[in-house]
């Protein structure tokens, strides 16, 4: 792997300031949905993970919780949201199970074919080149490897109706990106096979989720 000082030349600067990084943190940072992602994604506890924009981590910790000879790292192009996850991952008794690298979708500094999971939670809308990344997905991943795609059911939300009246082109916000059939249209138009595209809808969590597998 590169170190972050390596990979930190390649990131474009963050949108993130400090306030707006622990002010998300504090409404979004620890979901029960995150607690339900080893399950979503039928995780095996020898695998190996990534989590493309892991935030504070609580998907990273989740997926370690269910490790035992696995390995899951987190990306996040700002830093101090990595702050804030190793933080909070270090006081974790399977710490020793994860990692945190400053990174981008669009240039993950991991090995080819190195990985049997890659994640993206509620974050492909926020991806700053998508084709690039999901190119640097099929590069990690082993064959027949998954990425898996969580997303709240946006088109439900009014929030998603507001966003797509305020947005404009310069938004780094992608908003079709929040759709379902935008997403299983752009795994298969990137070579994924099998894919399906499931929703969750329980009191703890309402998601979906959306898997595609490595040829």
């Amino acid at each position: 792997m590169m170190s972050i000082e390596e990979n930190k030349n390649d990131l474009m600067p963050s949108a993130w300031s400090d306030k707006l990084t622990e002010d998300y943190v504090e409404q979004w940072g620890e979901l029960l949905l995150h607690k339900r992602i080893p399950e979503f994604c039928n995780l095996l506890p020898s695998e190996i993970v990534l989590d493309i924009g892991c935030g504070s981590g609580a998907a990273v910790r989740a997926i370690a919780s269910n490790l035992s000879t696995g390995h899951v790292t987190g990306i996040d192009p700002t830093s101090k949201m990595l702050e804030i996850a190793e933080e909070l991952t270090a006081k974790e008794s399977n710490f020793q199970l994860t990692t945190f690298l400053l990174a981008g979708a669009e240039k993950i500094p991991v090995e080819s074919e190195s990985c049997d999971l890659v994640l993206a939670v509620n974050t492909l809308h926020h991806w700053m080149n998508v084709d690039q990344g999901m190119n640097e997905v099929l590069r990690i991943l082993k064959p027949s490897g998954r990425f898996v795609s969580i997303d709240d059911l946006w088109e439900e939300s009014i929030e998603y109706g507001h966003e797509q009246i305020e947005h404009n082109e310069s938004s780094s916000c992608k908003d079709d990106l929040k759709t379902r059939n935008v997403i299983v249209k752009l795994l298969n138009n990137s070579g994924f096979s099998n894919i399906t595209n499931n929703e969750h809808r329980q009191p703890d969590a309402t998601a979906s989720i959306i898997t595609g597998y490595k040829i």
